[in-house]
This record gives C-alpha cells, structure tokens and sequence, in this order.
C-alpha cells in the first residue's frame, strides 16, 4: 500500500514538473513576442516592400551597344535616382547600388537592404540613408566610406560638399533631432528642435536649417543659423508665409529658399531682401554657385514660366514659353529645360542660346561633360549637345 501511494506522488510530481515546464515555455514565448514588438521600429522597415524590392536592376541594351548608342534599360518599375560624381554616374534602385561611367560600361553594385532608399550627392560623395528607416551610409566611386544607424527613424539627409552629413531623426521629446555626422561617420553635433525641420543647409562652420509652423491655418518657414562649435543661435529670421521645399546657403552669406508658392533671398545677418510670388504651379527646380532656375506651369493654358535668379537685389528674369516644360537643370551658367521631345538652353538674361531635340519621352536631364543624359521611366540614354 505504502508503495502504491508512493508511486501515484511521484506520478502527480513529474506531472506538475511537466505542466510548469510548459507554463514557462510559454511565459518565456510571451516574454520573446513582447520584446520583438517593443522593437518593432528597428526590423519592421526592413521587412517593408519584400517580395517587391529585389526587383528593380540595371542593365546595359546590347543592341544598342552594338550600333554604337548608349542605353540603360531600369527594370521593376521602382522609382531610382541618379547623378554624376566625376566621370561616373551613380544610379541607386530599391536593391543595388549601380556605378557606371560617363560611356555607360559598369564599374561596380553594391547591394543594400534599406526601405526607402534615398541618395544625395554632393561633391564626390553620395549619402545614401534609409527614410524611416535607422542606417545611412556614404559612398565614393571607389568604396563605401562607412555605414552606420541612428538611435531613431531617419526624416531626411543632407550631404555637404565636404563630406558631412547632417541626418534629422525623430526625438523621444522634441519635434526632431538635428545630428552632423563627420567624414568617417562620427557624431560631432546634436541638436533637439522645438520645431519641426524641413530642411537644411551647411554654411561656414554651421548650417542654416529651415522650420516649418501654422499660425491661423496658414503655414510658415523660419529659418536658424548655427555653428557647430557651439549652442547659440547665430541669427533668426522672422516667419515666412510659404512651406519651405528646399533651402540653399549662399557662397558670400545669407540663403535662398525655393516655397511652394514663392522663392525669397535672406541676407548674410538673416533679413529678408527680397522674394517673388509664383504665378502658376511650380514643377521643377534647381540651384547652383548661388544662382537658380525655377520652372512653373499653367496646364489650363499648356505654358511654363522660367524664373532665372542671379541676383538677389533684382527680380528674376522671366522666360514664358508655349509648352510645358517638364524638368529644369543648372550647368556653367546656363540653364536647360527638357520639354517634350526638345531641350532648350538659357543664359540667365533669359535669352535662348540653343535646343536639341530628342526622339523619345523622358522625365528628367543630367548633364556631364559634351553629353546630355536623359532619364525615362525605364530608361536612361544621351545625347550630344550641339
């Protein structure tokens, strides 16, 4: 009997070891699914877009080779982005990194994994940042300099000509984070903004970064100067009743901002000099060696408007044409407009210096050296300049 009973405790003990065994199994699976939630914001952005993303690729068209063209057929029908950096041009799709040169034979692809792959190119690097995401990285023709993550999801970047970056990431208490990233990827500023930041641009040992607000439902740009030696605002303008698309310091001081609805000149002290309301739709832009063309357009009427600034203490000159215009670019002081099969030159007196004509559709234009490169939605070619 006493044997009996022991065999039936020994039988209810491995049971209740079996069933806490288990109920610690799941605790511990529990314990593992909350922890994976709570880090949601560092793996789910790379998960977004797959079974689509690694799609997208560049090749060469051999026929075209052949009879002695340049082409490059864009698969997928993913948005890429593309720009030059000496003799080479750099196409970023949603996988690979593709270097080519100014001929259109391949140098190198680098494969990346980010959502939302942005590059921006300045001087002879390009950032290349994950929007949303928490890795950014920075690459020449030769390499990839170095690549790292922030703490927080990535706004936007901006790449100076010398090589820092200045990357804006949400803020656990602010409106957003302002961090400048040296050369090798070393954090050497942090900012907290009260305010939200829509852009920004390096100037001297600091940068002029641009604000946006709402007072009385109209929205509002202001724009900071700082250094980076230390906390002090150097200068503060007064707020600007525009949305500020893109902000550009000035070689001998002061800025320039492209709105939505108007373009204005500050001065190297912050006070507005100067600015010009648009009168059709803006559609494309571009800023180089403190000049700029901006390109309007009125589709009721199918007419564009090129505004060329060279000066700030002057308005614009006023180009209309009886097309519309598509993409606008800024190359040795003149500027070129794509159209539909045509692309026109302008010195910034608003005379025509010139136009070529091109046979197919395309969207956007570069141009390096005696060469014209034209990106379509699948394509990318060139063309002589005559």
């Amino acid at each position: 009997m006493a044997n009996h009973v022991d065999i039936v405790l020994e039988r209810k003990k491995r049971a209740r070891r079996r069933r806490l065994f288990k109920f610690l199994i799941c605790l511990g699976f529990i314990g593992l699914g909350v922890l994976i939630y709570q880090m949601r914001s560092l793996w789910f952005p790379k998960l977004e877009g797959i079974g689509s993303r690694y799609q997208n690729n560049v090749t060469q068209n051999e026929d075209a080779v052949a009879g002695g063209e340049f082409e490059l057929n864009v698969s997928g029908g993913v948005d890429y982005t593309a720009g030059f950096i000496s003799n080479n041009l750099l196409i970023l799709c949603d996988k690979y990194l593709y270097i080519y040169n100014a001929d259109g034979k391949q140098r190198d692809s680098r494969q990346h994994a980010y959502s939302n792959a942005v590059m921006k190119i300045a001087g002879n690097r390009a950032l290349i940042y994950s929007h949303n995401g928490t890795n950014f990285r920075l690459d020449t023709p030769n390499s990839t300099v170095y690549e790292t993550e922030t703490e927080l999801p990535i706004w936007f970047g901006v790449l100076s000509e010398d090589g820092l970056a200045a990357i804006v990431t949400e803020s656990e208490t602010y409106a957003c984070r302002l961090n400048v990233f040296d050369q090798n990827g070393k954090l050497m500023y942090s900012r907290e903004c009260v305010d939200r930041l829509s852009d920004v641009s390096f100037c001297g040992n600091g940068c002029i970064f641009s604000t946006v607000g709402a007072t009385d439902g109209e929205l509002l740009t202001k724009l900071t100067y700082i250094t980076f030696d230390n906390d002090e605002v150097i200068w503060e303008t007064e707020p600007l009743q525009t949305l500020c698309y893109e902000l550009y310091a000035i070689p001998e001081g002061g800025a320039f901002v492209i709105g939505d609805d108007l373009a204005a000149y500050y001065s190297s002290t912050g006070a507005l000099v100067g600015s010009y309301d648009y009168n059709a739709t803006l559609t494309d832009y571009d800023f180089a060696d403190g000049k700029a063309a901006i390109l309007l357009q009125n589709e009721q009427r199918r007419q564009s408007t090129l505004l060329l600034f060279s000066d700030k203490s002057t308005a614009p000159e006023t180009v209309s044409i009886d097309s519309t215009e598509k993409s606008v670019i800024l190359y040795e002081n003149e500027a070129y407009l794509l159209g539909a099969g045509q692309i026109r030159s302008y010195a910034f007196n608003g005379e025509e210096t010139g136009s070529r004509t091109v046979k197919d559709a395309y969207d956007r234009i570069l141009r390096y050296g005696k060469y014209f490169y034209l990106l379509g939605y699948d394509k990318i070619n060139r063309v002589n300049i005559k």
